[in-house]
């Protein structure tokens, strides 16, 4: 039986943006240490039980480390590539298709925010925290984020690390990588603060994945330059009608 190692659920909804800002439900399933240092490979839930919510957005890896997946308000798409081939991709799920990492939360609609700043990797997570800080989020906790425009450039890949054990060079040695520069992309992540190791690396604030919607790719975003006139979104806020 399939079974989930971490589950983080937050189910507070603000009613209006107060001082502390509002944040959505956001769901954690498995442990990124437990996976890079303690070789966990098992599924930990099933793709077929995410979808059976509405409007649901998610990055992670696919059991086993084979692979990677995002979802984009409950379209799937999973890449996988063995051997350094070309990556497959597969966009319907079955009862044999398993998440061993998979951060997800449910967005009905967006806010976008104009932004004309150039960020690197570096700076990515200090602007995210302050443009969603401005639109009422409260960025102490987690909550997924949207990215459109023009990136300069950008190195990601798709993992396929099948045996336990192994450094975080040696996975991203068997992986597929790829560069791409001047393109217009769009990336999902999910921002915390306080989810280093578990979601996010311990020297980051963001997981990311870039979607190339035209070739069925997408995969783990490792650097990028965005150039000024890019789109960030947050989740909007509903409020109730008196």
């Amino acid at each position: 039986m399939k079974h989930i190692v971490l589950l983080i659920s937050v189910y507070i909804f603000a009613l209006g943006c107060n001082g502390s800002g509002y944040h959505i439900p956001i769901k954690i399933y498995g442990e990124l240490f437990k996976i890079m240092h303690e070789g966990e490979r098992d599924g930990q839930v099933s793709l077929m039980e995410i979808l059976q919510e509405n409007h649901v957005y998610g990055v992670g890896a696919m059991e086993g480390l084979h692979g990677e997946v995002i979802i984009w308000d409950n379209n799937v798409l999973i890449n996988r590539s063995e051997d350094g081939e070309s990556p497959s991709y597969q966009l319907d799920v079955t009862e044999k298709d398993y998440a061993l990492l998979l951060v997800t939360a449910q967005v009905e609609n967006w806010q976008k925010v104009n932004i004309s700043e150039t960020v690197t990797m570096q700076t990515i997570d200090a602007a995210i925290k302050k443009y969603a800080d401005k639109s009422g989020i409260n960025t102490s906790k987690p909550f997924p984020f949207t990215i459109e425009g023009n990136i300069e450039f950008i190195d990601w890949h798709i993992i396929d690390a099948p045996e336990p054990g192994g450094s975080h060079d040696e996975h991203m040695a068997s992986s597929w990588r790829r560069q791409d520069k001047g393109i217009k992309g769009k990336i999902l992540g999910f921002y915390s603060e306080n989810h280093q190791t578990i979601f996010t690396h311990y020297s980051s604030y963001t997981h990311m994945h870039v979607l190339f919607e035209d070739e069925n790719l997408s995969g783990h975003i490792d650097d990028l330059k965005i150039n000024q006139h890019w789109q960030l979104s947050v989740p909007l806020l509903k409020t109730k009608t008196l």
